[in-house]
C-alpha cells in the first residue's frame, strides 16, 4: 500500500495460533516459532536486514496491569533486541516500534533511546489513534519511528513525545459533554445504537443502558465525516454470516462490555479476551 516494495526475511514468535494464521496469509515468508532470545549474532547477522518491526509484549508497561516494566519476565525479548543491535555487523535502516499507552514512561522506553542514540539513530515518537487517520477505531497507541540516515525527517515533532492527538480527543469530549447539558433532552427517535426508532423491525433488541454522555458522544463521532464508516472496510457478504453470529447466551451475558455498532457507524473500541 506504501508502494515501496520491501521483502519479509524473517517472522518470529512463540505462539502457534498466531503463527498459523501468519503461514495461511503468508506461506512464502521464513517464519522462525522460536523466542527472539533464541536467535544468536550469527543468524541476526546473516538476515541482514534493513528494518526491524516490533511491538514488544505491552502487559509489563499497560497502565491498568502491574506496570512490572524491565523487572517483568515478558521484557526479556525486547532487552535482548536492545543489547544484541549495537553488535550487529550491519545496523538496519530503519526501527518501527509499536505498544500501548503507558510505555512513554517506562524505563524500558528509556533503554531504548540510550541504545538508538549509541547507535546514530534519529527517531520520533508519537501517540496516535486510527481515527487521527480516518479509521473509525479507537486505540490509542505509542509509536516510534527510527532512522539510521542523517538527513532530517520529513515530518517533526517536539522532542518529547507528541501528546497532541490525545490532547484533541479529550477536548472533543469536552466539548460534547457540555453540548449535552446545553440540549439537556435527546432526540425521543434515536436509539441507543444511534439507529433510528422510526425504522425498526418488529421483534426482540437487545439495548445497552447508557448514560445521556455517552450515547451524545457516540452519536458525535458516527457524524464526523473525517472518519470512514465501517462499512468501508468489511467484506462482501458472500458466504453464510451466521456462522459468525455470537449464540444468545453469550450476548446476553456479555452484551454490556461489547461495543456494539453498525456498518455505517465511524468508530468502534477495542477490548482484550478479558
Amino acid at each position: 500500500e506504501s508502494c515501496t516494495y520491501a521483502e519479509v526475511v524473517a517472522a518470529v514468535d512463540v505462539n502457534t495460533l498466531a503463527n498459523d494464521v501468519y503461514k495461511h496469509n503468508f506461506p512464502h515468508t521464513p517464519l522462525w516459532a522460536k523466542t527472539i532470545e533464541g536467535i544468536t549474532l550469527k543468524e541476526f547477522d546473516r538476515l541482514s536486514f534493513d528494518m526491524i518491526l516490533m511491538s514488544p509484549p505491552c502487559q509489563p508497561f499497560t497502565r491498568i496491569g502491574l506496570q512490572g516494566d524491565v523487572s517483568d519476565p515478558r521484557t526479556k525479548s525486547f532487552l535482548y533486541i536492545l543489547d544484541i543491535l549495537p553488535r550487529l555487523q550491519k545496523l538496519p535502516k530503519y526501527l518501527l516500534l509499536e505498544n500501548v499507552k503507558g510505555f512513554e514512561s517506562s524505563s524500558a522506553r528509556n533503554e531504548l533511546l540510550q541504545t538508538l542514540t549509541t547507535c546514530g539513530f534519529k527517531y520520533q515518537e508519537f501517540l496516535l489513534s486510527p481515527t487521527c487517520l480516518g479509521i473509525p477505531n479507537s486505540r490509542l497507541r505509542y509509536f516510534l519511528i527510527a532512522k539510521l540516515h542523517h538527513e532530517p525527517f520529513s515530518f517533526q515533532s517536539p522532542d518529547q513525545v507528541s501528546l497532541f492527538v490525545l490532547v484533541v480527543c479529550v477536548d472533543e469530549w469536552r466539548r460534547g459533554l457540555s453540548d449535552t447539558n446545553r440540549r439537556k433532552n435527546l432526540d425521543p427517535n434515536i436509539g441507543p445504537d444511534c439507529s433510528s426508532k422510526k425504522n425498526l423491525p418488529k421483534g426482540a433488541f437487545l439495548f445497552k443502558l447508557e448514560t445521556v454522555e455517552e450515547m451524545e458522544r457516540k452519536h458525535d463521532q458516527d457524524n464526523d465525516s473525517s472518519i470512514q464508516m465501517l462499512k468501508d472496510f468489511l467484506e462482501e457478504e458472500n458466504e453464510e454470516m451466521s456462522q459468525y453470529f455470537l449464540p444468545p447466551k453469550s450476548l446476553l451475558r456479555y452484551a454490556f462490555l461489547l461495543d456494539i455498532v453498525k456498518p455505517t457507524c465511524r468508530r468502534s473500541t477495542c477490548f482484550t479476551k478479558g
